[in-house]
Parts: C-alpha cells; structure tokens; sequence
C-alpha cells in the first residue's frame, strides 16, 4: 500500500477513485470493504464511494495488514537458514 497524504485529500471519493488510490481492483476493495465493515455510500448526485474519514480508515486497516504480513514473513526468512 502505497502513502497517501491524509492533508490533501478530496471530501468524497468514487469506488473507482479510491480502486486507482489504493492500486487495486474492485474485487479487492469490494473485499477489504466487507472484511473491516466499511461499506460505500451514495453522495447527493448519485455517486456511490467513500467520504474521506472513511477512506482514511479503510486506508490505514490496510496498510498496517499489508505491513504485519510483510514483517512475518521477513522475519520467518531470518530464521529459516535455507531461505
């Protein structure tokens, strides 16, 4: 998951904004969306996306899942001398 700057965002962002914030496919944030409850939302044109507080959230779930996976399995390198 890539650094997002929190300060510059936008107030409300379209699923396939934050599809192409977060570099993944709908499938994906269709997945993570479901697995930490936090569900699209249709603004007063008829958009369906997330307002910024939630993007932020989804956002940093994500990032620190991606990050714990990362350092298990670095860590299980440096204790497997075969890797």
């Amino acid at each position: 998951m890539k650094f997002i700057d929190y300060n510059n965002m936008k107030d409300f962002y379209t699923v396939a904004e934050v599809c192409h914030l977060f570099e993944m496919d709908k499938k994906m944030l269709k997945q993570y969306a479901a697995k930490y409850n936090i569900q699209p939302q249709e603004d007063q044109y008829g958009n369906w996306g997330f307002r910024k507080v939630l993007v932020r959230k989804l956002h940093n779930f994500i990032y620190k899942e991606q990050r714990t996976a990362e350092h298990s399995t670095s860590e299980n390198r440096k204790r497997d001398p075969w890797a």
